[in-house]
Formats: C-alpha cells, sequence, structure tokens
C-alpha cells in the first residue's frame, strides 16, 4: 500500500478473506487535540470540545490549523467540517472510534460456468478494539471527504489484494 505522510493515519484491516477496509485515525496532537490542566494532565475533548478545538486534516497534510502558534487551537473551516461529517457517523468518540472505506470482493459463475470477479464498496465504522460495523449510506459513501480522500488513495491497492 502507498504510504501517505501527515493529516490523519490510514489503518487497514481484513474483514474477512473477500473484504477489506481503510480506517481514517486522527492525529491527537495535530487535529484532535488533548485538554491540558494546569498540572500538565491531559484529557479527551468532549464533544463540545472537539466542535471548538479539533479537526482533520486533508490526507496527506499535517497541519491545518489557523496559525502555528502553541495556543492556536483553532482549525481551517474544512478541517472542522470534515472532523463533523465523521463524528456525525462514528458518534462523539473519534480517540478511539474510526470511519472506513471497504472494499469487497465478489465472483458471479454464470449459467455457462464463466466466473466474473466484481467489487462492491461501502462504509464501516470501527472500534480500536477490532469490532466493526457497516454504515449503509450512498450519501456518505458518495460525498464524505475522509471516504473520497481514502477511495482515490488506496482503492486501486485494496482492489489489487483481494484479486490475489
Amino acid at each position: 500500500m502507498k504510504e501517505v505522510k501527515g493529516g490523519y493515519q490510514v489503518g487497514f484491516k481484513a474483514l474477512s478473506n473477500d473484504e477489506v477496509i481503510a480506517y481514517a485515525v486522527p492525529n491527537w496532537n495535530t487535529e484532535l487535540g488533548l485538554y491540558t490542566e494546569k498540572d500538565g494532565t491531559k484529557y479527551y475533548y468532549n464533544r463540545q470540545g472537539l466542535l471548538l478545538h479539533g479537526g482533520m486534516c486533508e490526507l496527506g497534510v499535517s497541519e491545518c490549523r489557523l496559525s502555528s502558534a502553541i495556543n492556536n487551537q483553532k482549525h481551517y473551516t474544512q478541517a472542522q467540517r470534515r472532523l463533523i461529517e465523521v463524528m456525525s457517523i462514528i458518534g462523539d468518540d473519534p480517540y478511539t472510534t474510526y470511519l472506513g472505506y471497504t472494499v469487497k470482493r465478489h465472483i458471479n459463475v454464470d449459467s455457462h460456468g464463466k466466473r466474473t470477479l466484481y467489487f462492491s464498496y461501502g462504509v464501516a465504522v470501527i472500534h480500536q478494539s477490532g469490532s466493526w460495523y457497516r454504515f449503509k449510506s450512498s450519501e456518505v459513501l458518495n460525498h464524505y471527504k475522509v471516504i473520497q480522500e481514502m477511495r482515490n488513495a488506496y482503492n486501486g491497492d485494496m482492489e489489487y489484494l483481494l484479486k490475489r
């Protein structure tokens, strides 16, 4: 698989012999952020904190804040929208729950015994523990930025892997 630097990291998992998922893992330091107490203790942001201070950079982009000042937590509007899209599917915990793009291999045998290989594509939510579930929505599959980015970057590699 291609190695893309910066932004969220992409993890891969075989869901079965015929299906693989690519999932977006946001960077805690540069994208989601952590709330830091005066004593240095760090906490996850809750939903409100993420909506105010979080964002998800475009795949391959490692910095998407308005300025590089240490105390600046504000992300570009596109990065905020990307995180809001993801959270609308996965819920309020992007620290341990991730949005994924799936490719599934199908083999069709016609009445003459000719085998035809084809692929279907989908969206899934995967937890850090490895459990996952499908999210059926053509709107998400076709229009959500993170899904589009993973599809554009990895679809060919995922199909190639499943052709073996």
